[in-house]
């Protein structure tokens, strides 16, 4: 049988804890590189120099994978201005399956945003990384980018049916719109 010396037991409950403790820090500095390399990637693929935009994004769920759901945003943010109904969710959801970019991931996050609606941070950064990414493009690719997120937004208000299902945008969608789309033409 060991001889077992009872001097041993508070150095060797000592080294245990410094064991778990060093691997507790190990553990959350490799949590803040993964994060770190998570919101680089987010705001290269948002090709947005705001990266205080990319943080926020970030922490509302948008990976790289995702940031092309920045552009949808706009048009989630109108859906919800009367509570985004069903035609509305099919809508966008049909819109975002048509463009080809489309993840299942991305498509999560969409029926999140849906099933919920987003805090008005959420839609701020997006618009304001959507300004940044914008504002490097030349002025042919800017004006077709925001042509495209105005045209979503106007048939994902369209889908609601507007006043007895006539298929018009409402009062409050028009202008919801127009604030957009000005908001977007605007130089940071």
């Amino acid at each position: 049988m060991p001889y077992f010396d009872p001097t041993d037991r508070p150095r060797l409950a000592e080294d245990e804890y410094f064991r778990r403790k060093d691997a507790e820090i190990l553990r959350r500095a490799l949590e803040i590189e993964r994060l770190a390399r998570e919101r680089v990637a987010l705001a290269e693929a948002l090709g947005a120099s705001d990266l205080d935009a990319s943080e926020h994004l970030h922490a509302y769920g948008l990976r790289a994978s995702t940031a092309v759901l920045v552009e949808w945003l706009p048009a989630v943010e109108v859906a919800w201005l009367d509570g985004a109904d069903e035609a509305e969710r099919h809508a966008l959801r049909v819109l975002v399956n048509s463009d080809g970019r489309a993840t299942a991931e991305g498509m999560a996050l969409l029926d999140g945003w849906l099933a919920q609606r987003p805090p008005e941070e959420l839609f701020v950064a997006g618009r304001r990384a959507l300004k940044a990414r914008l504002r490097v493009l030349d002025p042919d690719e800017r004006e077709a980018v925001v042509a495209r997120i105005v045209a979503i937004c106007e048939a994902t208000g369209r889908a609601a049916g507007g006043y007895f299902g006539v298929g018009s945008l409402s009062s409050d969608e028009r202008r919801q719109i127009s604030v957009i789309q000005s908001d977007l033409e605007r130089p940071l």
